[in-house]
C-alpha cells in the first residue's frame, strides 16, 4: 500500500475528470441495486437501471415539461425507484432533491418552498405530508415514454442536486451541489472508503441525506459496485445480522449507529468485515476500541459536510499512522486548513462542488473568506497536519477560562456503564461564564436518581478534568436529533434557558 504522501504527490485531477461522467454511473455489468425489506429482496441490473432511467427521463422532458435547472424531488425510504429518478434527473439536467421520510409536513414545506419541485415522487404512506400545489407522482408507478433521444450536456459547474443541510444548529439551508460532486465521490470512495474490487460494500445511511446519497448511491455506482439498501428501521442487532448474512467486507454508517451497536448488542457475530468507516459527527475513541477488541477492525473517522462532501479523513486507500480521536488528514487533491478557528476548504479544488445556498446570498457570502469556505466547525491541527475536532462554532464556549467543545466530555460520559447516549451543552453562569450541562439517555436496567447524577459527575471529573468538570445532569428519554442522526444541541440550550 502506498503512503498518504505518495498519493498526494502523484494526485492528478485531470485524470479523474477524463475518466468519469454521468454515464459512468451505469456503464457497468451485473447487479446495480439490491433492496432488502420485510417483504423480501428485489434487485435491478445496470442495463435495466439505465433503460428505465432513460424512459422516465423522456417522460419528464417531453410530457411533464421538465427543463434544465428544474427540481425533481423524491420522498421515499430506500427504494430502487429513487435511483431511477436520480439518474433520469441527471440525464435531463434537472436538480435531484431527496426528502427523508422522517420529515413531517413542516420540514417538507420548508424544503419545497424556495424552489417548487416540477414533480415530487412519493411512496404511498408519504403523500399526506406534501403541501397542496406541489405536482405529485407515485414512485411505484414510474412512467415510461419512448426513450430519451439525447442526454443533457452538463458542465462540471452545472448544479445537479439540491440538498438541505441537516439543521443541527438552526433552520436548514438549501445547498446547490454541482456536477463536481462526482469528482469528490470518486476520490472519497477510492481513498477514504478504500473500496476494492472484491469488496461487498454497504453504506447504511439513508439516501435522504448527503452521506447516503453521495456515498451510498453515487459513489458505489461510479465504481460499478452494487448499491445495497436495507429498508428497515435501524436496529443494532439487525444491523449486525445483516453484516453477517451478506458477508459485508467494507461498511460505513453514522457514529450514532456505531455507538448504539457497541453499547447494546447481546451476542458475538461472525463478520467478514475488513474495513469500516464513520462520518457525520466525531466517533468516540471508546467505540473505536470496542470494534477493535471485538471484531479486529478499526473504524476510521471521516469528516465532511453536505456543502463540500468528505474532505478530511483517516483513509483506507493509503497507509499512514492512525491517530485515534483525530479526524485525519486532508483528502487527496484538497487544500484544507484552519481559518478563523474553522475547518476551511479551498474552493479552487476541482472537487469543490458547493455553488451556494438557494435564495440566500447573505448566508452564501458569509460562508467564504476569499477562496476559503468556512465550515463552521472548530478544530485544531497538530504538527503532523492531523485535524482534531472541537465542536460546532456555536457549541464551543469558555468555561473558567478554558475553551471547551462538547465532544470530549460526551466521550468521557460514554465510558460510564449506565450511559447509552449523551449530549453536553454549556449553560450561562454569572461567575464562570458557562457551566457544563449533560443530557443523558440511560441504558436499559438503570433508573434515574440523584445518586446516579452525583456518581456520573464524579466519574467525568476523574476521567476528563478536575478544573473544567460537569456541573449539571438531566436524564431524558431521547436526544433531539436531525433526521440524519446529528444531535441538535441548540434545542437543548433552549430547553435549559
Amino acid at each position: 500500500m502506498v503512503s498518504y504522501y505518495e498519493v498526494v504527490k502523484s494526485f492528478n485531477w485531470k485524470d479523474i475528470e477524463k475518466s468519469i461522467d454521468v454515464s459512468s454511473l451505469v456503464d457497468h455489468e451485473g447487479v446495480a441495486v439490491i433492496r432488502f425489506s420485510k417483504e423480501g429482496k428485489e434487485q435491478i441490473t445496470f442495463q435495466e437501471l439505465k433503460d428505465k432511467a432513460l424512459r422516465l427521463a423522456a417522460y419528464l422532458k417531453y410530457v411533464a415539461g421538465v427543463k434544465k435547472g428544474d427540481v425533481i424531488s423524491v420522498l421515499a425510504s430506500k427504494k430502487i425507484e429513487q435511483v431511477i429518478v436520480l439518474l433520469a434527473s441527471l440525464y435531463i439536467g434537472a436538480l435531484y432533491q431527496p426528502l427523508f421520510t422522517a420529515f413531517g409536513p413542516k420540514a417538507i414545506e420548508i424544503r419545497t418552498r424556495d424552489k417548487k419541485p416540477k414533480v415530487l415522487f412519493y411512496q404511498d404512506d408519504q403523500k399526506d405530508k406534501v403541501s397542496e400545489g406541489v405536482p405529485l407522482s407515485k414512485l411505484d408507478e414510474l412512467i415510461s415514454y419512448g426513450k430519451l433521444e439525447e442526454m443533457e450536456r452538463l458542465s462540471w459547474d452545472d448544479p445537479i442536486i439540491l440538498l438541505y443541510t441537516s439543521g443541527s444548529t438552526g433552520l436548514p439551508k438549501g445547498a446547490l451541489i454541482s456536477k463536481r460532486l462526482l469528482l469528490n465521490a470518486y476520490v472519497y470512495m477510492k481513498y477514504g472508503i478504500g473500496l476494492r474490487e472484491n469488496d461487498v460494500f454497504w453504506n447504511g445511511a439513508d439516501p435522504g441525506w448527503a452521506y447516503g446519497l453521495y456515498y451510498g448511491i453515487i459513489g458505489p455506482l461510479l465504481f460499478g459496485k452494487t448499491v445495497i439498501f436495507l429498508d428497515e428501521p435501524f436496529d443494532a442487532e439487525r444491523t449486525m445480522e445483516f453484516l453477517e448474512e451478506n458477508k459485508i467486507t467494507n461498511f460505513t454508517w453514522a457514529p450514532t449507529a456505531y455507538r448504539i451497536i457497541s453499547r447494546s448488542v447481546k451476542r458475538k457475530y461472525d463478520l467478514r468485515l475488513e474495513r469500516a468507516s464513520s462520518a457525520g459527527e466525531p466517533l468516540n475513541p471508546e467505540v473505536i476500541k470496542w470494534f477493535k477488541d471485538n471484531y479486529n477492525v478499526v473504524v476510521k473517522d471521516h469528516y465532511g459536510q453536505t456543502e463540500v462532501g468528505m474532505v478530511v479523513y483517516n483513509g483506507w486507500g493509503y497507509d499512514h499512522e492512525l491517530k485515534i480521536g483525530s479526524m485525519g488528514l486532508p483528502a487527496p487533491g484538497y487544500e484544507v486548513d484552519i481559518v478563523e478557528e474553522n475547518i476551511a476548504v479551498k474552493k479552487t479544488s476541482p472537487g469543490f462542488h458547493f455553488l451556494g445556498y438557494l435564495n440566500n446570498p447573505e448566508k452564501t457570502q458569509g460562508a467564504f473568506r476569499g477562496d476559503w469556505y468556512l465550515t463552521g466547525d472548530v478544530a485544531t491541527k497538530d504538527q503532523d497536519g492531523y485535524f482534531w475536532f472541537i465542536g460546532r462554532k456555536d457549541d464551543v464556549v469558555k468555561v473558567s477560562g478554558y475553551r471547551i467543545g462538547p465532544f470530549e466530555v460526551e466521550s468521557a460520559l460514554l465510558e460510564h456503564p449506565a450511559v447509552l447516549e449523551s449530549a453536553v451543552v454549556a449553560d450561562e453562569d454569572p461567575i464562570r461564564g458557562h457551566v457544563l450541562h449533560a443530557y443523558i439517555v440511560l441504558k436499559p436496567g438503570y433508573t434515574p436518581s440523584d445518586e446516579l447524577k452525583k456518581e456520573i459527575i464524579e466519574f467525568v471529573k476523574n476521567r476528563y478534568s478536575k478544573t473544567v468538570h460537569l456541573e449539571r445532569v438531566d436524564f431524558i428519554d431521547k436526544l433531539p436529533k436531525t433526521e440524519s442522526g446529528k444531535i441538535q444541541r441548540y434545542l437543548l440550550k433552549k430547553k435549559a434557558s
